[in-house]
């Protein structure tokens, strides 16, 4: 190991250079303080060995200097060597920055013992040190991939909300993490038909994101038949039924005691033609259909949620709508949002607020709903995610 030996006296230097080099320590000897501070911001050493009494700059104030700029480029260990013995002189050196003391006249094999434990502290260091550089490069690769897999979900997110046949949509989507199991989308699924759908599941981080990401896969309108939405035929498209997406997700996702991944879902297909509202709600949250006359009420919902039970039925409703009236369907990071005092903000005040917005334009009512969420939470911020997807019946 590189030491700095600084020492005023020159046979005490010489003395302790050989044993240093006995000891196979490459020595970088310096005769006063301001020597030895020149070759410490030269040579950058990890162990220095002074001498407390020097000229110019004694012992403690080289520790100081050390102490003060030296913390960036790793842990220097520093030994005094001295002959003060009274209490006051060794809290100043420990107070300075010293790790130990060595007193004058000093024994060999005693220094060298000390020698060997400022080694170890300093190995563990610089050990210590490559450790945590090798676990930020780790960091910063998996802040990458997080980035990474953050795009691929919004790059299955609706873009806008207009030229849908018969309805205009607005939507939010807001995260608590950089990876949400929260998704969301609307869809053309024809020239008369919409689909539109939120999805909320269980858990969150890297396992739930992964689950969102291939339901928003799945549940993409798709060409030649990739999605399940649209079944593409000899005969040409046809738009599947609400329930029977729901079953085919329930049988694509069965039940997995070790993985215990599940999901809520609402799908909802909208026909302009008869103004029909077809939908499955699988143990999600009711959305608020708020008509045109600014009366809000609950959607059905039944359980259970998508691939809890394998043999699970999703009854299908049917929904008469008029123009003028709006449906908002969001995920229970709306629902559940709690106060200070540990109350939700719970399903009523979510048909209260709609309500209340019921004069508001379309998408400035879907940002306002969330606000009135985080609103009641007082100012914290969110624990799970939010979604919202707002339709309104031309």
């Amino acid at each position: 190991m590189r030491i700095l030996l600084a020492d005023d006296d020159r046979i005490t230097r010489v003395r302790l250079t050989a044993y240093l080099r006995e000891w196979g320590h490459e020595v970088l000897a310096a005769a006063d303080g301001l020597e030895a501070w020149e070759v410490f911001q030269r040579e950058s050493p990890r162990l220095v060995v002074s001498d407390w009494q020097m000229p110019g700059m004694n012992g403690v104030e080289l520790v100081r200097r050390i102490r003060d700029g030296a913390m960036l480029g790793g842990y220097v260990y520093v030994i005094l060597l001295t002959s003060r013995s009274e209490k006051s002189d060794l809290i100043e050196g420990m107070e300075a920055g010293a790790d130990d003391f060595v007193a004058k006249p000093f024994d060999k094999e005693e220094l060298r013992v000390r020698l060997r434990a400022g080694e170890r502290l300093v190995q563990l260091e610089q050990a210590l040190a490559e450790r945590n550089r090798a676990l930020s490069a780790v960091n910063e690769r998996m802040r990458q991939d997080l980035s990474t897999a953050s795009r691929i979900q919004s790059a299955f997110l609706p873009k806008r909300g207009d030229g849908l046949p018969g309805i205009r949509a607005a939507w939010r989507y807001l995260p608590c993490d950089e990876l949400a199991g929260d998704t969301l989308s609307i869809l053309r699924l024809d020239e008369d038909r919409v689909g539109f759908y939120v999805a909320d599941v269980c858990g969150h981080g890297v396992a739930a994101s992964l689950l969102s990401v291939t339901l928003s896969r799945l549940l993409c309108q798709g060409a030649g038949g990739e999605g399940i939405l649209v079944c593409h035929g000899a005969d040409g498209c046809a738009v599947m039924a609400p329930a029977a997406v729901a079953q085919h997700l329930n049988e694509r996702f069965p039940w997995n005691p070790e993985a215990m991944e599940y999901f809520t879902l609402f799908y909802g297909v909208y026909d302009r033609r008869s103004q029909e509202l077809r939908y499955v709600c699988a143990g999600h949250p009711p959305p608020a259909l708020v008509t045109a006359a600014g009366t809000a009420e609950p959607l059905c919902s039944d359980p259970p949620a998508v691939g809890l039970l394998p043999d699970a039925e999703f009854p299908e409703h049917c929904l008469q709508l008029h123009s003028g009236d709006r449906l908002y369907a969001f995920t229970d990071g709306l629902v559940e949002a709690l106060s200070p005092t540990q109350e939700e903000f719970g399903e009523d005040r979510i048909l209260q607020t709609a309500a209340r917005l019921r004069g508001t334009e379309l998408d400035a009512s879907v940002c306002q709903l969330i606000d009135a969420a985080n609103a009641w939470r007082g100012g914290r911020g969110p624990t799970d995610d939010q979604c919202v997807v707002g339709i309104e019946i031309a």
